[in-house]
């Protein structure tokens, strides 16, 4: 078995196993995350598609190339890219406010571990330098995170929740 075949079957296992991991992976987040409070956009967009079939045809194609450095870095991004693409989309069916956390954009902070809105805390006249589509949030585990929405009205909507919960307190 040749170098390039070895290549091209440990990236195909490594990618069809993250189709197999991530509905678990998502069901796990799901059941910590509680009872929906607020649902945002879940249209899921057709590059991500895209992308999947994008990163499948290139693992094929560098099997075709010299085993190199360049060939191996060329398949370690197509299957990251193929990851991304895979946690991005099981988890766009589920953006929103629950119950125990919040979820946007791939990105989820459970409210136990926030410690602070930095944003939020600042003067009115301050809060209008930073994007009105980005919550900034200061946690114990992450550090700073900031969870950007589709449209500005749905952060406002995600903040408002929020202080409805008795998570953000101003």
């Amino acid at each position: 078995m040749t170098s390039n075949l070895l290549l091209l079957i440990l990236c195909y296992i490594t990618m069809i196993s993250f189709l197999f991991f991530l509905p678990r992976y998502t069901k796990k987040i799901l059941t910590t995350a509680g009872k929906l409070h607020l649902s945002f956009n879940k249209k899921t967009d057709v590059k991500y598609y895209g992308v999947l079939i994008f990163a499948f045809l290139l693992v094929f194609l560098m099997y075709f190339q010299k085993t190199t450095l360049y060939a191996v870095i060329i398949n370690a991004c197509a299957v990251l890219g193929f990851f991304i693409v895979c946690k991005e989309s099981s988890l766009k069916k589920h953006y929103g406010v629950y119950e125990n956390m919040i979820i946007v954009n791939s990105t989820f902070v459970e409210y136990s571990d926030i410690i602070t809105f930095p944003i939020l805390d600042l003067p009115k006249d301050e809060q209008q330098n930073y994007p009105k589509n980005c919550l900034t949030i200061a946690t114990k585990s992450k550090g700073k995170v900031d969870l950007i929405f589709s449209t500005d009205e749905e952060c406002q909507q995600a903040i408002q929740k929020l202080q409805e919960l008795q998570i953000i307190k101003l």
